[in-house]
């Protein structure tokens, strides 16, 4: 449940246990990759990972959206207490709170580079999906990190979002919980249009 009684909404819905820091995961896969020294060996990890990294970006960005329709929801709810911010009271640095993000952005065009190189396939970057990062990016900055983020009424939505009225909020609620369980995050394009008209 994501609302009680007690009137607080929590920070994560559920999406963190189906995602993964992108940076961390993807450089790691990188790594090992870089200890083949013969190209057709490099080839072939890059080929066994390639499905995998493309799984790991597209829930990324899945992430990123569900963070955006959760707090388009939340807000519709009035002002609420938010319970399980682990960035609440930290020092907000924005070098620091958007690099995560920024890599993000650019891992699709290095996805591309890579899938031309060493198997000669053409990613195709979703420019839907490169949107999406960029206005998360675009929350971030407005909500300072959510260092100080308390209270849904402290959540700023990025231009071009606004609240749904109650049927279209219920609608998004519901796919939410549909990708919680499901661990398909990206399925939350379904509903984009919903609250978001830029």
């Amino acid at each position: 449940m994501t609302k009680t009684q007690e009137k607080f909404v929590l920070f994560d819905p559920g999406y963190a246990q189906h995602t993964t820091i992108l940076s961390i995961s993807a450089e790691y896969i990188y790594s090992q990759l870089s200890q083949y020294k013969n190209f057709g060996q490099k080839k072939m990890q890059f080929k066994m990972n390639y499905p995998r990294l493309i799984h790991m970006a597209d829930n990324n960005v899945g992430f990123c959206l569900g963070s955006l329709l959760w707090a388009t929801y939340i807000k519709s709810l009035g002002d609420i207490k938010i319970e399980g911010n682990p960035c609440l009271g930290g020092e907000y640095d924005e070098a620091e709170a958007v690099e995560e993000i920024d890599y993000s952005i650019e891992f699709f065009e290095r996805l591309k580079k890579d899938a031309k190189y060493y198997i000669s396939e053409d990613y195709k970057i979703d420019p839907l999906n490169v949107k999406i990062l960029y206005l998360y990016k675009e929350f971030l900055i407005a909500n300072r990190g959510f260092v100080d983020t308390k209270t849904t009424e402290d959540v700023v939505l990025p231009k071009g979002f606004s609240i749904p009225d109650k049927k279209d909020c219920e609608i998004i609620h519901e796919k939410i919980q549909e990708v919680i369980k499901s661990g398909i995050l990206l399925d939350l394009k379904n509903v984009l249009k919903l609250a978001y008209k830029g």
